[in-house]
Formats: structure tokens, sequence, C-alpha cells
């Protein structure tokens, strides 16, 4: 049932990557990347992610939940979503 709750607060098909992202961020307190194919990070605060992918070196533009990063020639789009009520998962 724990399991079920967290694939479905993350909307993530594999609990487990919102487990480890959970524990990550709990022992961390900063954000986490949680996955690369797709790109998840796990952050307490929209806030959190936009300065640490500052200090990753990326020009961070926030549109309502989206996030445009630029870092040179490279460029992401992220969007965040609410996560077990007190997180943010930012995916690809």
């Amino acid at each position: 049932m724990f399991l079920g709750a967290i694939s479905y607060s993350s909307k993530i098909a594999n609990p487990f990557v919102g487990l480890k992202g959970l524990a990550q961020i709990s022992i961390s307190g900063k954000v986490e990347k949680i996955s690369d194919k797709p790109l998840r990070y796990i952050s307490k605060s929209d806030e959190d992610f936009t300065n640490y992918m500052e200090s990753e070196g990326y020009t961070v533009e926030q549109l309502g939940r989206g996030f445009h990063l630029q870092k040179g020639n490279e460029r992401k789009l992220l969007v965040s979503e609410g996560f077990m009520g007190m997180y943010e998962i930012f995916s690809e």
C-alpha cells in the first residue's frame, strides 16, 4: 500500500524511484538527481532547485511549473510536480 501511495504521488510507475528519492533527500536535505532517463530531480522547494541548478552553471527561467535550464548549447525543460505533500519532483 505504501509503495502504491509513493507511485501515485510521484506519478512515476516504479515506486522504488520515488522511494530512492525520499531516502536521498532525507539524508542530504538538498536537491538530488533520482534518475537519468528520464531526467528527474527531487527537492524540498522550487527555490532550492533553482539555486542548485544555478550553482551547477545553468541559467534558470521559471515558467509556471516549468523550468527552462540552459548551459552553453545544452537546454532542458523540466516540470515540477508535488510529491508526498512536502517535496517537488522535477521531470523532463
